[in-house]
């Protein structure tokens, strides 16, 4: 049987909690990537060595450059930003997609909502 990438990637199982398409961790850098669609990025923001509240901040400012319902991995390793990020996320009418945490670092992929008040 012939079957194209989208299909044989649907195959696989793997979904992401917000739409059809398969959304993947890399094995290698364990960010999000979209395995069917080349189109779909993930604006990464650095927040590593970053304290209470510059996260949230700058969380705040790199949304703000995104087009509604794209997606923004945040990494930080400050433990208040488990808190932090979710709660402004909800707050600002965003989706916390997933939030994992990787040794000392917290990595969460939130969706733009449309809500710009934030």
């Amino acid at each position: 049987m012939n079957m194209n990438k989208q299909e044989q990637d649907k195959a696989k199982g793997c979904s992401c909690p917000f739409c059809d398409k398969p959304i993947c961790p890399d094995p290698e850098d364990g960010r999000y990537r979209c395995t069917s669609d080349d189109k779909l990025k993930i604006h990464l923001v650095d927040c590593v060595g970053l304290y209470c509240p510059v996260p949230v901040m700058r969380a705040k400012e790199e949304i703000d450059t995104l087009e509604e319902g794209n997606l923004m991995e945040l990494v930080a390793d400050d433990p208040a930003s488990a808190e932090d990020i979710p709660r402004w996320a909800k707050r600002a009418g965003h989706q916390l997609v997933t939030m994992r945490q990787d040794g000392d670092e917290y990595h969460f992929l939130v969706q733009k909502g449309g809500k710009e008040d934030s």
